[in-house]
């Protein structure tokens, strides 16, 4: 029996250790990626997906009510999409409790929102009424905060299909609004026959009367106009009967005005949203002034009638659309009447 010396036996621990050290170097090249993807990894304690994680972000500041909220959001979520950001909303964003949109994980809001005020500078909105060409002309994967009011149609071209499905009422709400607009109608007595044809009718007044607003540049429409539109649809569908919904924030006024007409409703006691909902029902819409009758013109997919005269010539308000110029808040094909 052969045994070994000390010499030999360590020559053969050398050359052991060294052969598993060779084997292990060819082992990891084969493998190159496999630190790599444990540095890149978040720690365990995060359950946020890693393309949220690292992922720059869009802030901006929402304000005013239902129709404002609703274009500041449609701007939000495209051109974060054009941008590769993540979009920031509110806690306790007032158009989720009204509208499907898309959801964004809770605890990532709730950990990125603080981010947004270390973005500086801000860019601000030139026109508050018209397309801003200079926002699809930013940086892509770079945080930004925006502050303004977004109100054109044109910043979320392409995207029309997308919007629609954003904006569509929570089934409750829609439920709620289709039932009102159903016993209005019957009591009306339309028969849901393709003879039968339902106008929306918006009037915004309201804050619009104070003196302050007057004098920045707002207007809102006289009854004349609305009984322009009200006859504009009359002979437009002189073969069918016309039935026509009305809401407003000053329904008493507009009652007055208009409740000697034919085949009128006037919608009261609703949440703005509930009349939003069941305006968007109806086959066509007169918008007055502002946002609101402007989303339930354009969820209508109908003709659309506008008042021509938005804002008083000269004013600061005149100052919001691009050389005075509307067509970029007023949507292709709507109709303009005085």
């Amino acid at each position: 029996m052969r045994y070994f010396t000390k010499s030999t036996l360590g020559g053969f621990i050398v050359f052991l250790l060294t052969t598993i050290i060779l084997l292990q170097h060819i082992y990891l090249k084969q493998i190159p990626n496999v630190v790599t993807v444990k540095q890149s990894l978040p720690q365990e304690s995060s359950n946020v997906p890693l393309t949220q994680t690292y992922k720059p972000i869009a802030c901006l500041v929402f304000g005013g009510r239902l129709g404002n909220l609703m274009f500041q959001y449609a701007f939000l979520h495209v051109i974060s999409k054009s941008k590769n950001l993540y979009p920031i909303v509110p806690e306790r964003f007032e158009l989720s409790n009204y509208f499907a949109l898309p959801e964004y994980e809770s605890h990532e809001q709730n950990r990125r929102r603080q981010e947004c005020d270390q973005i500086q500078p801000r860019e601000l909105e030139r026109w508050a009424c018209s397309y801003d060409e200079k926002f699809p002309k930013l940086a892509t994967n770079k945080s930004i905060f925006f502050h303004g009011y977004f109100q054109s149609w044109k910043y979320w071209t392409g995207y029309e299909d997308e919007i629609r499905q954003m904006f569509t009422f929570n089934s409750d709400i829609l439920e709620e609004a289709r039932d009102k607009l159903s016993e209005v109608l019957n009591e009306m007595g339309y028969e849901d026959s393709p003879n039968d044809v339902v106008v929306a009718i918006h009037s915004r007044r309201g804050d619009y009367l104070r003196k302050d607003l007057k004098e920045f540049g707002y207007i809102t429409p006289n009854a004349s106009y609305y009984r322009n539109a009200m006859e504009f649809f009359r002979k437009k569908f002189h073969e069918k009967r016309v039935f026509f919904v009305a809401a407003s924030n000053d329904i008493n006024w507009l009652r007055e005005q208009l409740g000697k007409e034919e085949n009128i409703f006037f919608l009261q006691n609703n949440p703005p949203f509930i009349d939003m909902a069941v305006l968007s029902l109806c086959n066509h819409v007169i918008m007055s002034s502002g946002t609101f009758g402007w989303w339930a013109g354009w969820m209508s997919r109908g003709t659309v009638v506008y008042y021509k005269h938005l804002y008083t010539p000269g004013s600061i308000y005149a100052s919001t659309f691009r050389n005075g110029d509307v067509m970029d808040f007023i949507y292709p094909g709507w109709i303009g009447l005085s």
